[in-house]
């Protein structure tokens, strides 16, 4: 079902990217001083039964989730871990963007949500797995404040593919990845499709401004420059993507993963929405979690 391969590459001298991270800090300081990301309504807690890491999962749930999967966070928490989550805000409680990391404020304000709901609840360190664009989110967040994370997978991560055309990604993902790529995933459920459509809509109805910045953030930013930055800070990068991902196609991602941006590197036969529809995959990713967890642990 899997395949791991990753090329060499000689890693970069430390750049701007370190010091852009490290000057946004203050601006970013501020706003968690200053304003609520993350109301505690929003935030999902899911207690193991029987806990066998002490470091919870936090989930980052991709573009126009209105619910977080259910299929992932009880998944993760049956394997032995505390998961946490939340359901992004669409109050556009930060208006301009950070120069310093080149930040979309669209994308930061979730990155400074999940940052939010770890501080709520008192934990000093999470592991974290991110899907579409939440694996963005969780990028942005980890090169913000690299201590709060040991471990993160990256699953089908928005800006694996470098600068994007708008109309392009739109494309993609309301088309390409329409009911023919969903129907193709094990144990599919029309219910489930169904159910996740709506709530997209309810997202971008909630606020259209919002949802045009979001877009527009994911055709920009750059995935890898962020993960070559967290494995500098010592924090576990881990990649999954669907062999037959049509979002974010593996013929494109494949040009862009070596050493220097990635620890792990693992394709699979899912598409883009695989995790959310399919429980083989967020226990892919809990397995990986665990693996690193370990690996890391015997050093």
């Amino acid at each position: 079902m899997f395949e791991k391969y990753i090329e060499p590459v000689a890693v970069e001298n430390k750049s701007e990217t370190e010091e852009g991270f490290e000057k946004a800090r203050d601006k970013t300081d501020f706003f968690l001083n200053n304003f609520e990301f993350a109301k505690e309504e929003e935030i999902i807690r899911i207690n193991s039964e029987k806990v066998k890491d002490q470091v919870p999962v936090f989930f980052s749930p991709g573009w126009g989730v209105r619910e977080v999967s259910k299929l992932i966070t009880s998944t993760i928490a049956k394997e032995g871990r505390n998961v946490i989550s939340t359901v992004f805000s669409r109050e556009e409680i930060i208006k301009d963007d950070i120069k310093e990391g080149d930040i979309p404020a669209a994308e930061m304000q979730k990155a400074l949500a999940i940052i939010d709901v770890i501080n709520k609840g008192g934990i000093d360190k999470v592991d974290a797995v991110g899907h579409s664009e939440g694996g963005l989110n969780l990028a942005i967040a980890a090169c913000l404040y690299p201590e709060k994370f040991r471990n993160i997978i990256f699953v089908a991560s928005a800006g694996m593919i470098g600068k994007d055309s708008y109309l392009d990604l739109i494309k993609r993902f309301a088309i390409d990845e329409g009911r023919e790529e969903m129907r193709s995933i094990e144990n599919f459920k029309e219910s489930d499709l169904n159910k996740s459509i709506k709530g997209m809509l309810k997202h971008i109805l909630m606020n259209p401004s919002l949802t045009h910045k979001e877009i527009k953030a994911m055709t920009k930013m750059d995935f890898f420059r962020m993960t070559r930055h967290l494995k500098e800070q010592g924090v576990g990068v881990g990649l999954v993507c669907g062999a037959n991902d049509k979002v974010f196609a593996m013929d494109e991602v494949i040009k862009n993963v070596n050493q220097g941006n990635v620890d792990t590197f693992i394709s699979t036969k899912g598409n883009h929405g695989s995790l959310v529809f399919d429980e083989k995959y967020p226990l892919l990713a809990e397995n990986l979690l665990d693996n690193m967890a370990k690996k890391s642990s015997s050093y």
